[in-house]
């Protein structure tokens, strides 16, 4: 349901959630599922933003039909400076480009072979009892990140939860960690902007220092996230003065992956007004506009 945004305050009201994932990446719900709960749970739109993947954005737009709610078709790129990843999100990216749809197959290859590493590394480092096999089981047909290895090792009993996992184990720095496929935020932020979208910084308040969130802004951002859930209100405020200082568009988002992940992040944790949404819209228009 792609709706149109008009001037007048009363066809802006209700919220979004635009930073959500489903089983096309590392989430728990199907794209249909997800879109049913964020439409029993009264938003007007939803986010949909895997990771690397816009597989599920066909499955979510058919479901908007049904159950009568806005998707807002996304992606999320991880990117990286030295050891330090930093996330991208990109809005209203054309779905239907080939190249866009060969590069991202591309950075997914490169996690299926990534994930083999990483539990090649369990089983040689810690004589762990963990298959390649139990991987793919998880993930279903999504793509292969680590938190399906993580939910492994929870349902094996090798660790308590997710959170231990990523801390012991396949963490940054950790034994069996294993390096992904590099994308530099210049270059996330040049595709995003080429596929027709408009590249935001995801969660910045989880930086660990506000030097490469300005660095970014440098890049030729759009925008920044300024309401998620892991966000203090405090930092909240700040990303959305910044946003007011450099013209960015102040996004937000629950990051959200479903109902059993580890920490607790339920949808709508973090939203915003549609107006949100239409302030992405009209961006996205300009872009078009400009081609």
């Amino acid at each position: 349901m792609n709706e149109s945004c008009l001037p007048e305050h009363k066809q802006q009201t209700g919220y979004a959630d635009l930073h959500t994932h489903t089983t096309a990446s590392d989430g728990l719900l199907t794209p249909s599922e997800l879109v049913k709960k964020a439409a029993g749970e009264g938003f007007r739109a939803i986010g949909i933003a895997d990771h690397d993947s816009i597989d599920g954005i066909a499955e979510a737009s058919d479901a908007s039909q049904r159950y009568g709610i806005e998707v807002v078709p996304a992606v999320e790129l991880n990117t990286q400076i030295g050891n330090q990843e930093i996330h991208l999100l990109g809005y209203y990216i054309q779905t239907d480009l080939v190249w866009f749809r060969d590069f991202l197959s591309n950075i997914r290859h490169s996690r299926l072979l990534r994930a083999r590493k990483i539990v090649d590394n369990l089983r040689r480092i810690y004589g762990m009892d963990i298959s390649y096999e139990d991987v793919e089981n998880e993930a279903k047909d999504g793509i292969i990140a680590r938190p399906h290895i993580a939910r492994v090792l929870v349902k094996k009993k090798i660790v308590s939860d997710m959170s231990e996992a990523y801390t012991k184990y396949i963490g940054n720095n950790c034994p069996a960690f294993q390096p992904r496929y590099k994308l530099t935020p210049e270059e996330g932020i040049k595709i995003i902007t080429q596929a027709g979208g408009i590249p935001v910084l995801a969660h910045p308040g989880l930086l660990p220092d506000m030097k490469l969130v300005y660095y970014v802004i440098g890049l030729g951002l759009k925008g920044i996230e300024a309401w998620h859930s892991r966000h203090t209100p405090g930092q909240s405020r700040l990303f959305v003065q910044m946003a007011q200082k450099y013209g960015l568009i102040a996004t937000g988002g629950s990051d959200y992956h479903g109902n059993d992940e580890a920490g607790g992040i339920r949808l709508g944790d973090a939203k915003v007004p549609y107006s949100v949404v239409c302030e992405l819209k009209e961006s996205a228009r300009q872009i078009m506009h400009k081609k």
